[in-house]
């Protein structure tokens, strides 16, 4: 029983300094280490990983995720810049403009305002991409962050590559100038929703109609409907009905 405990104990440990270096690896040869990152945190105790601040200790999607276009939306659960519990399904009756951004995705800084505001965490912004709020108006004739548009981003991706800290939440929001008083909401992205899937739709946006209905996809390097032609015209068009 001894030697197959201290068996058991050298296999751990040396798969322990091994995984540094796999996670090297694996970033060299182009493979994200996220999706096994996360995998690994969705894998243990839900009370450990809750403890340590790593995920929720309850059900943060209610309902189907990813999101389908044409369905009720599913409800998020979530914490918002200030660190407050959030419902999306608060802002039902209005219409909601979702994007989904990690804090390393170049085109997420972009699309917060990094032309404007500069990057945030000391990453770089997309070149020649400018904010959503300037697309909004252009291409919807709509300002977000008002009465009746809600402007929701969902940072799913912090700066490890794995689910934000709230420190990290919090210092986007201030560093874009999202203002929960003025319906411009940061949440807190959860480990629980990460995967292939969800990586894949960043950077992306979804409008969910006054009925909590998702009415446009755009989200991803092949989107559903084009940002520019399709989605925030549809916007447009559903902010003025």
């Amino acid at each position: 029983m001894a030697r197959l405990m201290k068996s058991v104990a050298t296999i751990l440990i040396g798969a322990l300094l091994l995984l540094p270096v796999g996670l090297v690896v694996m970033q060299a040869c182009g493979r994200s280490p996220r999706p096994l990152i996360d995998h690994a945190i969705n894998s243990m105790p839900v009370t450990l990983t809750s403890s340590l601040g790593l995920r929720s200790a309850e059900p943060v999607v209610l309902g189907d995720w990813p999101p389908k276009r044409d369905e009720v939306f599913p409800d998020l659960v979530l914490h918002d810049q200030d660190g407050n519990p959030t419902r999306l399904s608060e802002f039902a009756g209005k219409i909601i403009l979702v994007e989904y951004a990690a804090i390393p995705c170049v085109g997420c800084q972009a699309f917060a305002g990094g032309m404007e505001k500069g990057p945030f965490g000391g990453f770089q912004t997309q070149p020649g991409l400018e904010s959503i709020d300037v697309y909004a108006k252009r291409f919807a004739g709509v300002e977000l962050g008002t009465e009746d548009i809600v402007f929701v981003q969902v940072l799913l991706y912090g700066e490890s590559n794995s689910a934000p800290t709230q420190r990290e939440v919090a210092g986007w929001a201030a560093h874009f100038e999202m203002n929960r008083a003025e319906n411009r909401i940061v949440l807190r992205g959860d480990a629980s929703m990460l995967s292939r899937e969800t990586y894949d739709m960043i950077p992306g946006f979804h409008v969910i109609d006054r009925d909590f209905v998702l009415r446009a996809d755009s989200c991803g390097h092949q989107p559903l409907e084009n940002l520019y032609t399709e989605l925030l015209p549809k916007l447009g068009e559903l902010a003025r009905q």
